[in-house]
């Protein structure tokens, strides 16, 4: 016997056919263009001398800052990893996007309810219609709608939120490059001035002993009130310098405090034992242009952005098309509710909606140019910063170098500024000089010494840029778990 399909399980039958039929389309058209990462024409080489490293070298770039060995600094860095303000806003805004990602991707999908409606109705006794009666209605169901991404324009979009996750992600890592670059100059600084102001005690303490050599050859009839008062004046003058370091030297400490991530005065008491100026690593690990730009998360921020930029001109451009959406409804409704679990009382819909804007004064199209400039924008910027990020390191060679051979003069000018003051010194205490060639000899070796501590500083202040500018420091998140270190103090732990 030959059985025909009744009309609603062939009307359902074409449904499910239809909207298996229009899913295959949606998944297979995308409008916009398609990303290609920019391939920058960079220089094959540095313009700047630069000295070799070693495979082992290299992977110091991860965590630069030990070359220095110093306990301390690593202490403090760990620490900032760990509570910098920044670094944990950076981490809050991370997890938005990425739920915002979420809440884009979830479009891809139907969207479903559940609900259940009681109610009872009696209509009025003036109707000419059954005056006056009364109803009880149960229903119980879930809805669904499901709207099709035939040309990609959700797809698009979240293409757009992963770039924009992943650019994120590279901003804390840059800003975890800027962090430790800062915090570890400013220590550098700090001792630096540390080491200053210990030069320029001694200088008070020789002016001193100066001061008193004029007064007892006064007193012997073999100097001059004019020398005492010279010397004195020179004494008084070298008093002022201290106050000044020691603000410096305040001012970094309670920089350093803030950055580790706690309060301005945590760190002080334990900066406050001077100790020897950081010294720099012989040789300093350096990667090619093209590795500059792997490794550099900006730059890598820049990228993703680019990305993002270009995956909305297919948003936009997705705007232009039709819009379809499949409804479907099924429930039971019955008047008695024990009745809404019969198959009788079941109920069900579905259909296909679809909906094209065919005016909109050019609101379609606006939106495909100022999402193209946009790219073209992004584009620029990341153009813009890699040849910025490759004058940092060209500027930081720069100043490694000129340091580096200025210090071969300053030492030698140290050496013969301390002979020249000792000569003068034992002349004048033997009656066989006057003062002013022990205060210009005492003046010359407290500025080359001076310069010296500077210029060391410098080139330790080069080396920071250097890793900076190379995109060092970020590589390795696990330092934060050094934070908990016992010999940490208890105060700058912020416990």
């Amino acid at each position: 016997m030959r059985t025909f399909p009744t009309p609603h399980r062939t009307v359902l039958r074409g449904s499910v056919l239809s909207i298996l039929l229009l899913a295959c389309l949606s998944a297979c058209t995308t409008v916009g263009p398609n990303y290609h990462p920019p391939q920058a024409d960079l220089p094959t080489a540095w313009h700047e001398p630069h000295p070799g490293f070693s495979a082992a070298e290299r992977e110091s770039l991860q965590t630069w800052w030990r070359t220095f060995n110093d306990p301390m600094l690593d202490q403090l860095l760990a620490l900032a990893l760990a509570n910098n303000q920044d670094l944990g806003i950076a981490l809050a805004r991370l997890q938005q996007a990425r739920a915002e990602r979420m809440q884009i991707a979830a479009g891809l999908g139907p969207s479903v309810s559940v609900g259940g409606v009681g109610e009872s109705s009696r209509s009025s006794r003036r109707l000419d219609g059954s005056p006056g009666g009364h109803s009880r209605t149960w229903r119980a169901g879930f809805d669904a709608s499901w709207e099709l991404d035939l040309f990609g324009g959700t797809r698009r979009a979240v293409e757009a939120a992963d770039a924009g996750v992943e650019a994120l992600a590279d901003d804390r890592r840059a800003l975890q490059v800027s962090l430790l670059a800062e915090l570890a100059a400013s220590y550098a600084e700090l001792r630096t001035a540390q080491a200053r102001l210990a030069i320029t005690r001694d200088n008070i303490s020789n002016l001193l002993e100066g001061e008193s050599l004029a007064g007892r050859a006064l007193q012997r009839g073999l100097g001059t009130t004019a020398e005492v008062m010279q010397a004195r004046a020179e004494r008084e003058a070298a008093e002022a310098q201290p106050p000044l370091l020691e603000a410096d030297i305040a001012r970094l400490s309670h920089a350093i405090g803030v950055l580790a991530g706690g309060f301005p005065g945590d760190w002080r008491a334990a900066l406050a034992e001077p100790t020897p100026a950081l010294p720099v690593a012989p040789a300093l690990p350096l990667a090619l242009p093209s590795e500059v730009i792997r490794q550099r998360p900006d730059l890598q921020a820049d990228e993703r952005r680019l990305a993002a930029a270009t995956a909305q001109i297919g948003v936009a451009d997705a705007a232009r098309f039709p819009r379809f959406s499949i409804p479907l409804s099924i429930g039971a409704t019955a008047s008695l509710i024990h009745d809404l679990f019969s198959g009788a009382s079941l109920a069900w819909s579905a259909g296909m909606q679809a909906s094209q804007t065919l005016y909109d004064g050019g609101r379609a199209r606006a939106g495909i140019t100022a999402a193209q400039a946009g790219a073209d924008a992004a584009k620029l910027v990341y153009e813009r910063d890699v040849r910025l990020a490759l004058r940092d390191v060209e500027d930081a060679l720069t100043e490694l170098n000129s340091e580096r051979q200025r210090q071969v003069s300053l030492a030698a000018a140290v050496n013969d500024s301390q002979m020249a003051s000792d000569r003068a010194t034992r002349l004048y205490r033997a009656g066989l000089s006057a003062y002013l060639p022990v205060l210009i000899a005492q003046r010359t070796l407290n500025q080359a010494r001076d310069a010296l501590a500077l210029s060391q500083w410098g080139e330790v202040r080069g080396a920071i840029s250097l890793y900076k500018a190379l995109g060092a420091g970020w590589q390795e998140d696990s330092l934060a778990q050094d934070a908990k270190s016992p010999d940490l103090p208890e105060k700058a732990v912020g416990l």
